[in-house]
């Protein structure tokens, strides 16, 4: 199975890279390779200028009608806008479960959001975290109620803190890995 990140707006090169890598080495071997692909405009009618957010529904329902959904592949839209769904404060990210789409947002994973000093480390290991979150979603996992999984919901970014890049033994076996 093939993996393909997109990106909504503007994201750094070198993050997407190295998500990418990481993506491949994460779902190995039910995700052969991860390549960097289209980008697309942000479509301002998921824009809510009350929040001063984006739904992230409407970005997913967005990028489902600009991609061609194929049964073989999963697609990860990578923005740097801040979400968020009905009924939440923000999200970190949203996908189908199962299904091919999945969204993240850098938006609160930059400690600079925070008023902390950058750190392109921490703000990698977020962002990788949430990625294979949302992607597990794909395949079909819920939420798992290890903490140290990174299936777990993360509420705030302490519990994306907390977790590990990896699945646990069960979902890791859930996933046939």
């Amino acid at each position: 199975m093939k993996a393909e990140i997109i990106t909504i707006g503007e994201v750094e090169s070198k993050i997407l890279s190295d998500l990418s890598t990481q993506i491949t080495k994460n779902f190995r071997p039910l995700i052969k390779n991860c390549q960097i692909n289209t980008s697309f405009e942000i479509p301002q009618e998921a824009y809510d200028p009350e929040r001063n957010q984006y739904k992230a529904g409407g970005l997913l329902e967005y990028i489902r009608s600009k991609t061609l959904s194929q049964e073989k592949r999963k697609i990860l839209a990578v923005t740097d806008e801040d979400l968020y769904s009905s009924g939440l404060n923000f999200i970190f990210g949203q996908a189908d479960c199962p299904g091919s789409f999945a969204l993240i947002s850098l938006h609160r994973l930059d400690p600079e959001f925070y008023g902390q000093t950058a750190d392109d480390d921490l703000f990698l290991k977020r962002v990788v975290k949430e990625a294979v979150h949302e992607l597990g979603h794909t395949f079909g996992l819920g939420h798992c109620t290890n903490s140290r999984c990174v299936m777990s919901f993360s509420n705030s970014i302490l519990d994306v803190d907390q977790k590990d890049p990896r699945f646990c033994e069960d979902c890791q076996e859930r996933l046939g890995l």
